[in-house]
Parts: structure tokens; sequence; C-alpha cells
């Protein structure tokens, strides 16, 4: 089996895509809810979809779709100011949450729910990696570099 994949609906301002590809995820952004409506006609082997919500606006229409047309793992990425309802959603991730930490739970919940195991990207152990800088200090406190990204922790960055 290979890298699962996800879409990504939203303006990904908190650079949240380039961690998801550095994990072995391949990784398809959806600016729109039409484009959304067609990826996942296109493929339905997408295993997660992953929400960004903006300041005052709620993903709740796109999140409908998606509930229409796939059994994906619907996830969101809160914004402080955001308006989708919470309960709708397989996983929400608040807005000061580090990469490391919500990137272990999205992978933990993929491999309980879709059954991913030993995906060759070996995503789950740079979940598990991450986690362990997190534990000691690292991702919260400075940058995490890896494959040419320079990935800023999202309680900086997205407030």
């Amino acid at each position: 089996m290979g890298s699962p994949t996800v879409l990504y609906y939203g303006a990904d301002d908190c650079m949240r895509i380039p961690v998801l590809r550095v994990a072995g995820f391949h990784v398809a952004r959806c600016a729109s809810v039409a484009e959304l409506e067609r990826r996942l006609q296109d493929d339905p082997e997408i295993a997660m979809v992953l929400f960004e919500e903006a300041r005052g606006q709620s993903a709740d229409s796109a999140l409908a779709l998606a509930r229409r047309r796939s059994t994906a793992v619907l996830a969101l990425f809160r914004h402080p100011a955001g308006e989708s309802s919470e309960a709708t959603f397989d996983l929400v991730i608040d807005p000061a949450t580090p990469p490391a930490r919500w990137l272990h739970r999205v992978s933990e919940l993929l491999l309980a729910r879709a059954g991913f195991t030993g995906a060759p990207c070996g995503w789950a152990q740079v979940a598990r990696s991450l986690e362990s800088r997190r534990r000691n200090g690292l991702p919260d406190e400075g940058s995490v570099r890896a494959r040419g990204y320079r990935i800023q922790p999202e309680k900086r960055r997205c407030t």
C-alpha cells in the first residue's frame, strides 16, 4: 500500500501541506468546493480530507459535500474565530497545536480507521519522531528543518 492521499481544503496559511508531505503523505490542495467535489469524484481512495477554517467562515458546506461523496476521515484545523460545527468532524485540531502533535494524531487516526499499515513512506515513524522532539522542547521552541522546508511552530505563525 502506498502513501495515503490527503485532500487539503483551504488556504494553508500555516504551512501544513509541507509538513504532511515531509511525513510522506500525498497531498492535493483544493481551493474551492467545486474542486473538492471533482477530486472526490476522481479518486475514491482519498484517505482524509483536512479543512483549514478561515477567519469568520465556516467549512460546513465543504464538509457536507465531503460527507456525501466520501468515506474519508474528515479533520478540521480550527481557526480562533472560526464558525464550523466541530461535532461533525472526525478530528478537530486547535490553532496552537504543534505540528508534531497534530501529525501524530492524524497518523494514529488513519492507522486505526483506514488500516494503513507498513506504508513505505514511514509517515507513522515521522510522527513518532516529531512527537519525541516535541517532548524534548524542539518543535515548540524553534523551527524544524526537513527536506528543504522551514516549518514554523503553529502557535507562533497562526494566531
